[in-house]
C-alpha cells in the first residue's frame, strides 16, 4: 500500500476526531461565552484542589469600616482628622504598609491632618478608580486630592474586572486611563513592605488624567477565597481606641475600606456567589496575600490554549486500543488528561490553560465514536441474527425461545421432536404448562424462568432434569435459561441430552466411591463424609463417633471355607450394620474385613456405647446365606470421639483403629473408647504455658500477614495479621498448639494488645518507607471482648503510630459476637467510633441472630474455610456460601472468603458475587520483611 492510500485510510478512519478538533479549536479561537463560563467553574474547582493544603501565615489584615464604628463615631463621611489618627495609631504600631480602600476625591474636613499623618507614615497607598468620564465618552480616573496624594508613598488602582459569570476573580498588575500607569493598590503595598525605604509620596501618580480609554496590563488571576484564607478583620473603632489591640500589626499590610451595609456593595466571588458579597477591601487584602505568597496565576495566551487543546485531542484520534477492555479505562483516562494537566500548570507555573474545549472534545469524540460503533454493531447484529436462526436449526440441542410473558415465539427442530409437536402447533402457547406434560419438574421450572425474566440474569439447573418425551423415550436433559436483552424481553430455553453422559458419570461415580464387594462406601466418601461430619458438629455442639469395626478370627473363615464364603460373610455383615444405624450414619467397609461406622449428631457418650452394643449384639448372630449352618462372628469395636478426641478425621480413624487393637488385646468381643495419654498431654501444656509467660517480654512473638485480594479487580486490598512465637531452641510454634493454652492461662488479653499495637506499628514503618498502605485486620479474643479496655488499646495503638484508623479492623468470631450480643454491640460501638473497621471472622459456624447482625456497626463478614472447601462440590457448602454473600450484601456489608486454595474456588466465588478472597491460592502467610513486595508491586492479574 503507498503512502498516499495510507494516509486517505488513516484519516477515514478518523473523520470523526478530525471534525472534533476543528470544532474545539473554534471555541478556543471564538471565546464563546458559554466555554468560557465551564473553564471558570472548572478553575475554581482545580485551584481549590491544587492549592497548598495549609494556608501560610496572614501577612495582611482588614481595618473594617463596619456597623459598630459607625454607631461610635457618627455618619459617614467622617471627618477625615479620624483617619489621619488611625494612620498615626498605625505607624506608632509599625505597621509595614498601609493600602486605603477609601476615596478621597472631594475636599473635606480634616484633609490637612490627614495628609500630615499620610506624609509622617510615609507608607500609605491610596487608591485610584474607573469612572465615566463626564460628558459620557470615555474613562476617566477618581483621583486623591493633589495634597493627599503627593503625601501618599502610592496610588494603586482598585480596578476589578468581572467574568463572564459575573464574578470577580482577577484585577490586573497596572491599570490607568490611556496607559497602564497605576500599579494595583495589592502590589503597591506589596512594593512598598518589600522596599528599603518607602517610595517618594506621590511619585507612581500622573500629573492628570484626561477622558480616554481605561487601559490594562499584567492580569492577576487570584486563588478561589477559600473561607480560611479570609485575613484577620479588626473594627476601625477597636484600632483607634485600643492602642494595645493596635500594636498587634506591627510588620503587617494594613488594608482600611468599609465593609457596613449600605457603603460598600461588595463584590460577588466564586466563594460567595451564592451568599454575602465579599467586601472591596478584602479583595484587595486576599489579592496581596496572593502576592506574597507566590499564588498569582495568569491565564494562557489563545495560541497556547489552542496548542494545548489539539495536544490534548491528539492521542484519542490517533490511538485505538485493539482490546475493548482497555478501551473504557484509556478513555476515562483522556477525559480527565485535561484537568490533570491544567492542575499541574496551575501549581507549577501559576499558568491557567483552559480545559473546556479539549473536553468537550474528547466526550464529543468519543460519543461519535460510539455512536459510529453502535451503527457497524447494528449491521453485524443484522448479519448474526441470520446466521445464529440458520445455526440453531441446525444444532443437536432443543432450543425454545418465549416472549416476556413466557409464550413460545420459536423452537427449533431438535425442541419440537422433544415436545411432540412443531412451532406451528406450539406457537404463542405458555411453555410452562406444557412442560408439565413432559418432566415432574415443570413447577420448579417454571420459577426458574419467572426468575430469569424478571432478574434478567442467566439460570442454569444445577443438576440434569428427568425428562419422558413425547414417544416415551427418557432422557436427561441439563437446562439453560439466558434472557433476551431487549425491550420485549423474553428467554432462551436451551435443553442439552446428557442421558449417556449421566449414566455412564454415575456409574464411574459410584465405584469411585463405593466398595464393589458390599456396595458401602469406601475409604475416600468416608473420609468426606467424615471431615462433613466434624464440621457440622463443631458449628452444631453435638458429637461425631467412629466405631472402627474388626471382625474376630475372619481369616479362619476364609481359610477353611474359601473366600467365597467370606465374600458371602462380608455382604451379610454389610447388611446387618446398615440395618443397626439410622438412615444418616454412614457404614462403610474399611478393607479385607474391617468396616467403620460413622454416626453423627450423638449427644453423649451414652448414645454410642448403646449403638456399639447393638453391633456386637447383632453381629453375635448365626450368619445364614452361606453352607454351613451355625456359623457365628464376634467383632472388636474401637471407638473415638469428635471434636473431643480430635477435629482432624485421619487422627478420629486413627483413634478408633488403635482403641480397636486394645479391646482385641483385652480379649474381643467389646467396645472400646480411646483415651489420650493424659500425664504426657499435661506436661506439654504446663511447658506451654510457662514459657508463654516470658515469651512477649522476651519478644518472641511476630506478627505474619495474609494477603487479602479483590476478587474482581485482583489487586491487594488488605491483609490479615497472624501471630507466630518463635520459641527458643523450637523454632517456629503453630498457633493452634499455643493459643488454647494462651486462653486458658490468661496471657491472651496481653498477647493481644500487643497485636494491635505491633500491627499499627507495622503499618507506620511502612508508610514511614513511603510503601502504598492497605488496611491490615487484627483477630481479637473473646477475653478482649469482656470489657471496653480494648477500646483504650487501640486509641493509644493509633496515637502512637499516627495512623488514620481507617487502616485497622479489628475482627471477633461469630460465637464471640453472639455470646453477649448486648454488650458485644457497646463495645464495637465504641470501635466504629474511633473510625475502625469491624469484621466478624468465621460467619456461618455458630448462629448468627439477624437482629443482633443488624445493630453491630460491621462492614464486612468473613465466610469460614469449611464451607469454601467444599464449594466447588454441589452441596450444602454452595448453597450456604451463596446465601451468606447474598445475606451480606442485602444488608450492605462485603464477603470476605477464607481458605480460597483453587482457582475452580476463586471462579465459583467470582460468580457469586464476593467481594475479596484470602488463601493459600494467593500467598501463605508473610512475614513483615516479605510483605514489603506486596505493598510495592502492581495489581494482580
Amino acid at each position: 500500500m503507498n503512502p498516499t492510500s495510507r494516509i486517505r485510510r488513516w484519516l477515514l478512519a478518523r473523520w470523526g476526531w478530525l471534525l472534533v478538533a476543528l470544532a474545539a479549536a473554534l471555541a478556543v479561537l471564538a471565546e464563546l461565552s458559554a466555554v468560557a463560563r465551564v473553564d471558570l467553574l472548572l478553575y475554581d474547582g482545580l485551584e481549590a484542589l491544587t492549592a497548598p493544603a495549609r494556608a501560610p501565615a496572614a501577612q495582611a489584615v482588614i481595618v473594617a469600616v463596619d456597623e459598630r464604628s459607625i454607631a461610635a463615631l457618627g455618619r459617614w463621611p467622617w471627618d477625615r482628622d479620624l483617619h489621619g489618627q488611625l494612620l498615626d495609631r498605625l505607624t506608632d504600631a509599625g505597621a509595614a504598609a498601609v493600602g486605603m480602600s477609601i476615596l478621597f476625591t472631594e475636599p473635606g474636613s480634616g484633609d490637612h491632618r490627614l495628609a500630615a499623618a499620610l506624609a509622617r507614615s510615609g507608607r500609605v497607598s491610596l487608591p485610584v478608580a474607573p469612572a465615566e468620564a463626564d460628558d459620557g465618552d470615555g474613562v476617566r480616573a477618581l483621583l486623591p486630592l493633589p495634597g493627599l496624594a503627593a503625601a501618599a508613598a502610592a496610588l494603586g488602582h482598585v480596578d476589578v474586572e468581572l467574568d463572564a459569570d459575573a464574578l470577580a476573580r482577577r484585577t490586573f498588575r497596572q491599570a490607568g486611563v490611556g496607559g497602564a500607569g497605576w500599579p494595583a493598590l495589592s502590589l503597591a503595598v506589596a512594593e512598598t513592605v518589600q522596599a528599603e525605604r518607602p517610595p517618594t509620596p506621590g511619585a507612581d501618580a500622573p500629573a492628570h488624567a484626561s477622558a480616554h480609554q481605561w487601559v490594562r496590563a499584567g492580569e492577576m488571576l487570584l486563588p478561589y477565597p477559600r473561607p480560611g484564607d479570609t485575613p484577620p478583620v479588626y473594627s476601625y473603632i477597636d484600632i483607634l481606641r485600643d492602642p494595645a489591640l493596635a500594636a498587634g500589626l506591627a510588620g503587617k499590610a494594613v488594608f482600611v475600606g468599609a465593609v457596613a451595609a449600605g457603603l460598600d456593595a461588595g463584590l460577588a466571588t466564586p466563594g460567595t456567589a451564592n451568599g454575602r458579597p465579599m467586601p472591596a477591601v478584602e479583595f484587595h487584602a486576599r489579592a496581596y496575600e496572593a502576592l506574597m505568597s507566590g499564588r498569582v496565576h495568569h491565564t494562557a495566551s489563545t495560541t497556547l490554549t489552542l496548542s494545548a487543546t489539539l495536544l490534548l485531542l491528539l492521542p484519542a484520534m490517533v490511538f485505538r486500543p485493539t482490546r475493548r477492555a482497555l478501551r473504557i479505562p484509556l478513555a476515562t483516562g483522556g477525559l480527565l488528561l485535561p484537568f490533570a494537566a491544567s492542575g499541574v500548570l496551575l501549581r507549577e507555573a501559576q499558568v491557567w490553560v483552559p480545559p473546556a474545549a479539549a473536553t468537550g472534545g474528547l466526550i464529543a469524540g468519543h460519543l461519535l465514536t460510539l455512536v459510529l460503533r453502535l451503527v457497524d454493531t447494528r449491521r453485524h447484529l443484522q448479519r448474526a441474527h441470520r446466521q445464529a436462526d440458520a445455526t440453531l436449526r441446525s444444532i443437536a440441542d432443543g432450543v425454545i425461545s418465549v416472549d416476556g410473558k413466557g409464550a413460545i415465539v420459536f423452537m427449533n427442530p431438535v425442541a419440537g421432536r422433544l415436545l411432540g409437536a412443531s412451532l406451528a402447533e406450539l406457537g404463542g402457547q405458555p411453555v410452562g404448562p406444557l412442560l408439565g406434560r413432559f418432566t415432574a419438574e415443570a413447577s420448579r421450572l417454571g420459577q426458574l424462568l419467572r426468575r430469569c425474566l424478571t432478574d434478567g440474569r442467566q439460570v442454569t439447573l444445577p443438576a440434569p432434569l428427568a425428562w419422558t418425551s413425547a414417544d416415551g423415550a427418557r432422557h436427561m436433559l441439563t437446562l439453560t435459561l439466558t434472557p433476551i436483552a431487549s425491550d420485549e424481553g423474553g428467554a432462551v430455553l436451551a435443553f442439552h441430552d446428557v442421558t449417556e453422559s449421566v449414566a455412564s458419570t454415575q456409574r464411574l461415580r459410584h465405584e469411585a466411591t463405593h466398595d464393589p464387594l458390599t456396595g458401602l462406601p469406601n475409604r475416600s466418601l468416608l473420609l468426606d463424609r467424615l471431615q462433613r461430619a466434624i464440621a457440622r458438629s463443631t458449628r452444631a455442639g453435638s458429637m461425631v463417633a467412629v466405631l472402627f469395626i474388626d471382625l474376630d478370627r475372619f481369616k479362619r473363615i476364609n481359610d477353611s471355607l474359601g473366600h467365597h464364603c467370606g465374600d458371602l460373610v462380608l455382604q451379610n455383615v454389610a447388611r446387618r450394620l446398615t440395618a443397626a444405624v439410622r438412615t444418616e450414619d454412614t457404614v462403610a467397609r474399611w478393607g479385607g474385613d474391617e468396616f467403620i461406622v460413622l454416626l453423627d449428631g450423638l449427644a453423649d457418650r451414652h448414645s454410642v456405647a448403646t449403638i456399639a452394643t447393638k453391633i456386637l449384639e447383632l453381629l453375635d448372630r448365626e450368619i445364614e446365606g452361606v453352607d454351613v449352618h451355625g456359623l457365628s462372628l464376634a467383632c472388636s469395636i474401637g471407638i473415638s470421639l469428635g471434636p473431643q478426641d480430635s477435629t482432624d478425621a485421619d487422627a478420629l480413624l486413627s483413634m478408633a483403629d488403635k482403641a480397636m487393637y486394645r479391646g482385641k488385646e483385652d480379649g474381643g468381643r467389646r467396645f472400646t473408647f480411646y483415651a489420650a495419654e493424659m500425664n504426657t498431654w499435661s506436661r506439654d501444656r504446663l511447658s506451654i504455658e510457662s514459657a508463654l509467660r516470658g515469651a512477649l517480654a522476651n519478644g518472641e512473638f511476630e506478627l505474619f500477614y495474609q494477603p487479602q485480594v479483590s476478587i474482581t479487580g485482583r489487586r491487594l486490598v488488605g491483609f490479615e495479621s497472624l501471630i507466630r512465637w518463635r520459641r527458643p531452641g523450637v523454632g517456629l510454634v503453630p498457633p493452634d498448639q499455643f493459643i488454647p493454652a494462651a486462653e486458658e492461662s490468661g496471657h491472651i488479653r496481653a498477647m493481644g494488645e500487643w497485636v494491635v499495637r505491633e500491627a499499627a506499628a507495622q503499618l507506620a514503618r511502612w508508610s514511614a518507607e513511603g510503601l502504598p498502605l492497605v488496611p491490615v485486620a487484627v483477630n481479637v479474643s473473646s477475653r478482649q471482648c469482656a470489657d471496653m479496655a480494648i477500646v483504650d488499646t487501640i486509641r493509644h495503638a493509633l496515637a502512637e503510630s499516627r495512623l488514620a484508623p481507617q487502616l485497622l479492623k479489628i475482627e471477633l468470631t461469630e460465637s464471640t459476637a453472639m455470646h453477649k450480643p448486648d454488650f458485644v454491640a457497646e463495645l464495637l460501638a465504641r470501635v466504629a467510633e474511633l473510625g475502625v473497621g469491624v469484621s466478624v471472622d468465621d460467619f456461618g459456624t455458630g448462629y448468627s441472630s439477624l437482629s443482633h447482625l443488624k445493630r453491630f456497626p460491621v462492614s464486612e463478614l468473613k465466610i469460614d474455610r469449611s464451607f469454601v472447601a467444599g464449594i466447588t462440590h454441589a452441596g450444602d457448602d454452595a448453597a450456604i456460601v451463596q446465601g451468606t454473600i447474598a445475606l451480606a450484601h442485602g444488608l450492605g456489608k462485603s464477603v470476605v472468603a477464607e481458605g480460597v486454595e483453587t482457582a475452580e474456588q476463586l471462579e465459583f466465588l467470582t460468580r457469586l458475587g464476593c467481594d475479596t478472597a484470602q488463601g493459600w491460592l494467593f500467598s501463605r502467610p508473610l512475614p513483615a520483611a516479605e510483605v514489603r513486595a506486596w505493598l510495592a508491586r502492581a495489581p494482580l492479574d
